[in-house]
């Protein structure tokens, strides 16, 4: 920092704290940055430095549970925070003048000035089962074993149990139909009835097989479930400037890293930042 500059940083802290800046950032969920407006830090100066047409740039209100640190960055034409657990960064929240969406979905933003996209791939806890009975007896007993199990988890992953009830159709479309979605299918036929036991199909070798007792099955299912992740970006789109929130986050942290992102990152008001500096006779370059 020049010290012509250093002197202008510490009299816009004295005007801007004295006018307070009163102002609602726009954020996510329940964030709170507001307190941002008024607090003149390095940070923020530098911020608005590296992308001056922005109106907006991320900010964070609190670390959650498993977030270890976050490191704040700005070069020219980009700044914003990194957050790591075991120095692995599993979120990133940046500002830049313009990002590519084409290959993302348009969602509600909830805000008029903004337009939010999303590009993820992602495996939640829940492990889903598609049970498909050949008939009435076998829907019977599908109905019973679903109860049965209910609350049942898979090494501490919550188990869903969908019943397909169309025993009109063929066995093997509505099975296909099921491995489509990419979930576990047990069919259970009038022999399976008699001896209490389940058809297992998966789109993995290692999860099929027939005569297994709900028990095997369950494990044979969690042996080829997937790890839960949390991975690919939202984009925030506004007045000259865009926010990406880059995800790669794996386990425990998956499973709530969507809601902890909308509840704990949100958006500082950049150019409004700028422009109290413009109106105290400070220009921040």
């Amino acid at each position: 920092m020049k010290p012509d500059t250093k002197l202008l940083f510490l009299l816009l802290l004295s005007a801007m704290a004295a006018s307070s800046c009163a102002s609602d950032h726009l954020g996510l969920g329940e964030a709170d940055c507001s307190s941002l407006v008024g607090d003149v830090s390095s940070s923020n100066v530098m911020t608005v430095q590296a992308v001056p047409t922005a109106k907006y740039a991320p900010c964070l209100d609190e670390l959650r549970l498993g977030w270890d640190s976050v490191e704040w960055f700005a070069e020219s034409g980009r700044a914003g925070i990194r957050i790591a657990r075991d120095f692995d960064t599993f979120l990133t929240a940046t500002v830049i003048e313009t990002c590519d969406t084409s290959e993302a979905v348009a969602v509600d933003s909830g805000q008029p000035d903004m337009q939010r996209f999303e590009d993820i791939e992602s495996q939640q806890a829940e492990i889903e089962i598609v049970i498909v009975p050949s008939g009435e007896q076998p829907l019977g007993a599908a109905r019973q074993l679903a109860e049965q199990l209910n609350g049942v988890q898979i090494g501490n992953r919550p188990v869903a149990y969908t019943i397909d009830t169309a025993i009109d159709d063929p066995v093997g479309s509505r099975s296909e139909l099921a491995l489509s979605r990419g979930v576990f299918v047990w069919i259970i036929d009038e022999l399976d009835v008699e001896e209490g036991t389940v058809q297992l199909r998966s789109n993995k070798p290692a999860a099929t097989g027939r005569g297994l007792v709900p028990g095997d099955a369950l494990d044979l299912v969690e042996g080829a479930s997937p790890g839960v992740f949390y991975r690919g970006s939202w984009f925030f789109t506004f007045e000259g400037g865009c926010i990406i929130y880059d995800f790669d986050a794996t386990g425990i942290l998956a499973e709530t890293i969507a809601a902890d992102a909308e509840n704990a990152i949100g958006f500082f008001p950049a150019l409004e930042f700028r422009q109290g500096a413009r109106d105290a006779g400070i220009v921040i370059e």
